[in-house]
């Protein structure tokens, strides 16, 4: 690859590459802070999805532009083709971890009035039971409270220290330090710090229908604006539209020998019977047991995952072999004091005989020279 001398001027393809990527990019930055503007292009149309695209279509979008734009994957190209592919990966990478996650989706979507949302609606989470029963939920709804020191002006006027706020002093003449105002020169607003307004939350209720669906737009009780539905994540439950999927784990022994096991549903508990030999991944439907919505029902998907069975330790070749040797070997129940003695015994045996042996010699002899001396 040809690369540009140190001081040498840039060629004219080279500036034109570089100046149409910093404009691409400023329209894809511009669209990922929410922006709104003519020409800008959103996060989703940088990924090249729909606007009501799932999360795996966001990653799967992510991973085949990121893999393309990768600047370590780029060979034999110009610096220019190179700079725009690295702003580009840029680009690509803000716009994913702006949709992958579903509060920053919701807030770049009501910045951008996407998928029917609003700038003064508010996200509020319900829990997966919640978003199956219905109930009520508490919004925190904010809104800008006129400040009462200003009046909304963002300028306060402190009284006067002097005079302080009598217009006149003792002697009944004006103040001079206020001209007889009663008031110094306006200052910011201490409380409000010039803005006029402090902030504040109201708590609207929200009615939560049964059945509701992740995204949906509910209007608050007593106020203008609206709540977005976030329904949080199941450890044991997924939702696709009104069906409901779980997960059943059975052992090697349960899955090939079948019979009736407990079901958890959104409704409770089922007892489910499955066949001998189930295996693994098989799938049985509940009907009735999903999502209600209105006259709508949907269905408990039931999927099956089979636990491996242990690894049976690796055999001994020779263990049944010794085994035999043993039971073929007799069986010696005497005790060592009444066995035979034998003549092959051990060397450290035989000397401890000799060794007693010598000891007896020597007390005879011993005996017989005191026997001499007494007689003598």
């Amino acid at each position: 690859m040809a690369t540009r001398a140190w001081g040498a001027p840039r060629s004219e393809e080279g500036v034109r590459l570089r100046r149409r990527a910093r404009r691409r990019v400023a329209r894809v930055m511009a669209a990922v802070r929410g922006t709104k503007g003519e020409k800008n292009e959103n996060a989703y149309e940088i990924l090249g999805v729909e606007t009501s695209c799932s999360s795996e279509e966001v990653k799967r979008a992510y991973k085949r532009l990121a893999l393309k734009n990768h600047p370590d994957k780029l060979r034999n190209v110009s610096d220019a083709a190179r700079a725009e592919a690295q702003e580009l990966f840029r680009a690509v990478s803000t716009a994913y971890e702006v949709l992958r996650d579903d509060l920053k989706r919701a807030e770049y979507d009501a910045k951008l009035e996407l998928n029917g949302a609003k700038k003064d609606d508010v996200l509020v989470n319900v829990s997966f039971k919640e978003s199956v029963t219905g109930g009520t939920k508490l919004a925190m709804v904010p809104f800008k409270l006129v400040c009462v020191e200003c009046r909304g002006v963002g300028m306060a006027c402190p009284r006067c220290e002097t005079c302080e706020g009598t217009r006149t002093t003792s002697a009944g003449t004006a103040c001079e330090a206020c001209e007889g105002k009663g008031f110094g020169k306006p200052e910011t607003c201490v409380k409000c710090g010039g803005d006029g307004v402090k902030d504040d939350f109201f708590h609207g209720r929200v009615h939560v229908p049964a059945g509701v669906e992740n995204g949906a737009r509910l209007p608050i009780s007593g106020r203008s604006q609206h709540v977005r539905v976030r329904i949080l994540p199941s450890k044991v439950f997924t939702r696709d539209g009104l069906n409901v999927t779980s997960t059943l784990r059975l052992s090697a022994a349960d899955a090939r020998e079948g019979g009736f096991f407990d079901v958890e549903t959104v409704h409770g508990t089922e007892t489910t019977y499955f066949d001998e030999e189930t295996s693994h991944g098989d799938t049985k439907t509940l009907t009735g047991k999903g999502i209600r919505d209105g006259k709508k029902t949907g269905d408990h998907i039931v999927r099956v995952e089979v636990e491996r069975e242990p690894t049976p330790p690796p055999e001994d070749e020779d263990a049944p072999a010794q085994e035999e040797n043993d039971e073929d070997a007799p069986v010696d129940d005497e005790p060592p004091s009444k066995r035979p003695k034998d003549d092959h015994a051990p060397a450290s045996d035989a000397q401890t005989d000799l060794e007693r042996l010598l000891a007896e010699k020597k007390a005879k002899l011993l005996a017989r020279l005191d026997a001499a001396a007494k007689s003598a």
